[in-house]
């Protein structure tokens, strides 16, 4: 892995509240390879979808359930998937800059 390919982003996630009812929020630094993108998509939030070059399968167990309602056993079930990474604030323009926007 080339290190120059790598765009580093902040993504933060909140954390349940404690006893004390105080809610926290963690950041993590994530990273992906600028090389593997291939469509950015602007939300009317304000937030920027990145979307990779990365569709992959996965197996899932499903649930089977009866006519009442009642789950019998599970079967396996081919998902596929492809990632996807919302980007904020200065990381959107940071992103933009890395691959040559210019206004």
């Amino acid at each position: 892995m080339n290190p120059t390919n790598q765009f580093f982003y902040k993504r933060t996630e909140v954390i349940p509240p404690s006893a004390d009812g105080t809610e926290q929020v963690r950041e993590y630094i994530d990273s992906f390879n600028l090389n593997k993108v291939i469509r950015s998509v602007e939300d009317s939030d304000g937030t920027l979808i990145v979307l990779l070059d990365d569709i992959h399968q996965r197996i899932e167990a499903v649930p089977i359930y009866s006519k009442q309602n009642r789950m019998t056993g599970t079967k396996n079930q081919t998902v596929t998937y492809q990632s996807q990474i919302i980007l904020k604030g200065e990381d959107i323009k940071r992103f933009r800059e890395a691959c040559g926007y210019q206004k």
